[in-house]
């Protein structure tokens, strides 16, 4: 169930994005690949809450495809970033939650698409 949120609130949820994007950076170069594909898509998920929250006054609970249907609302016809939240959502459940095993390559590719999500949520809300 979408829930309301001050629009205030954005900037909190782009701070937590933020520090999750730096714990991935980290986890990547130690080689925690796990960690950091995990950390790579919980920054997505905060960082499109924090689109959300800053374009709609809302964020979406728990149920993966709201908060896929909630940015495409946010986004109002223009550019969205679907796909990366659809995929970072998936990424979370299959390396957070089970057997497989992240690899090098794995978590470099959502490294580089969670920066440039960030970065584009980023120019949505701080202009």
């Amino acid at each position: 169930m979408v829930k309301d949120v001050r629009r205030e609130e954005a900037d909190r949820f782009l701070r937590k994005a933020e520090e999750f994007y730096d714990s991935a950076l980290e986890n990547y170069q130690k080689g925690r690949y796990n960690a950091s594909i995990f950390d790579s898509s919980q920054s997505v998920i905060l960082a499109n809450d924090a689109f959300c929250v800053f374009m709609l006054g809302k964020r979406p609970s728990k149920d993966h495809r709201e908060a896929v249907k909630l940015h495409i609302e946010a986004a109002a016809g223009s550019e969205n970033k679907k796909t990366i939240v659809k995929e970072s959502l998936e990424k979370r459940t299959e390396f957070g939650y089970t057997e497989r095993e992240g690899s090098q390559k794995e978590a470099n590719l959502l490294l580089i698409k969670s920066k440039r999500f960030l970065d584009w949520v980023r120019t949505r809300i701080k202009g």
